[in-house]
């Protein structure tokens, strides 16, 4: 949900410059009823940048504080890293955020990964804005009149028209933020009952091969021994799959007792996680209501511009301020002519490059072709009508 500002679909996995840019906090707010996953190599880097005593250090050191005691998996990481058979443990619990946490040998695919400057981003959409002094100062004195006093006042409500334009796009992205962050929290609030995720990571426990030899035909003696090796093959091998399995299986019952454990307190750790999700509504709605009562004061400039709606956009505005600063026009309604004009020729040389481009893949053909051609060309020596001017209403 959030993760589309980053184009990422669904990041799940914490790259290293997350563990050591940003606390937990800033992070887990965008995972509540969620889950994280931390690679085993993410997770023994951010230890040695812990040791390293580097400004970075401080915060690897929080969120091993975390995965040591909150989430008490320290020593089943040193397990993870010493076990062959084992390539995920899982799931921790942080109550807090009802975040469940893997630990895996895996490493992800980029497009998986949350990156610092991801969690960046994240946080600048997730930050207040605060309305421009100059078009606050400029609302205020602005008087809806239909024609400047000079070429000076029709440049500077240009500026002030381009710069409203600049605050609006900024505010629409934050809205957006601000919408899918309601959703999101809403979509928890609005369930029944918000419980705990049981495991999930239940090992598949092996089924014991049967004999390839087919029951029904007669074995010959000098084939008895060849079975015998072949049964004593099989039977090795799944003493070694029942092994794993037992391994994996002790880890699963592990995170049962952990799911079990945390039950025993939920009730109010549910109500702490749903108050906690209640505030960030009402932070979010009071971010909200500031952004539309800006909208409405560059709304203002934008309704009192001597341009005309038509034209409130970027380039268009920014082509009109050109004509004036070099003396080009010196109204509104030359600004308007020129840039009809100037629009109308591009559209025309925009047609006569595709019309050549078709004699082009014309030349070499038939006698269609050919008389398609000479078509085209006399139409390119037709002299084009002159643009129809606009008066500025």
């Amino acid at each position: 949900m959030f993760f589309t500002f980053l184009n990422k679909e669904d990041p799940h996995y914490l790259d290293l410059s997350v563990l050591v840019n940003h606390q937990p906090s800033e992070v887990l707010f965008y995972y509540y009823h969620s889950y994280l996953r931390i690679s085993l190599e993410a997770y023994n880097m951010a230890r040695r940048v812990a040791e390293d005593g580097t400004e970075m250090s401080d915060t690897a050191h929080v969120w091993l504080k975390l995965i040591a005691e909150e989430l008490a998996a320290d020593e089943d990481l040193t397990l993870l890293a010493e076990n062959d058979f084992l390539n995920t443990l899982g799931p921790y619990y942080y109550p807090a955020t009802n975040t469940r946490f893997y630990f895996t040998k895996t490493n992800p695919d980029p497009s998986e990964v949350l990156t610092a400057n991801d969690v960046r981003i994240l946080l600048e959409l997730d930050s207040p804005l605060e309305l421009n002094n100059d078009l606050k100062q400029y609302a205020k004195n602005r008087k809806a009149r239909k024609n400047p006093r000079s070429r000076d006042d029709l440049i500077r409500d240009i500026q002030m028209g381009l710069l409203s334009l600049q605050e609006i796009e900024k505010l629409n992205r934050h809205l957006n933020y601000l919408n899918k962050l309601l959703e999101q929290r809403y979509s928890i609030v609005e369930q029944e009952e918000v419980s705990l995720i049981e495991p999930d990571m239940v090992p598949d426990k092996p089924a014991k091969t049967l004999d390839d030899f087919p029951s029904n035909i007669i074995t010959f003696p000098l084939l008895k021994p060849l079975k015998k090796k072949q049964q004593e093959a099989q039977g090795s091998r799944h003493s070694f799959e029942m092994k794993v399995y037992f391994i994996r299986y002790r880890e699963y019952e592990k995170a049962c007792d952990r799911y079990k454990a945390l039950l025993e307190d939920w009730p109010q750790l549910q109500e702490d996680f749903l108050n906690r999700c209640l505030e960030d509504i009402d932070i979010a709605e009071t971010k909200i209501k500031a952004d539309n009562k800006y909208l409405k004061v560059y709304n203002s400039i934008l309704s009192k511009a001597y341009v005309h709606s038509a034209y409130h956009d970027v380039k268009s505005l920014n082509i009109f301020k050109a004509f004036l600063e070099t003396g080009r026009a010196s109204s509104v309604q030359e600004c308007i002519n020129l840039f009809e004009e100037e629009r109308h020729w591009n559209e025309i040389k925009a047609s006569q490059e595709r019309i050549e481009n078709t004699i082009y893949f014309l030349q070499n053909g038939g006698d269609q072709a050919n008389f398609a051609g000479e078509q085209l060309e006399r139409l390119l020596k037709l002299e084009p009508q002159k643009p129809v001017t606009v008066n500025q209403a």
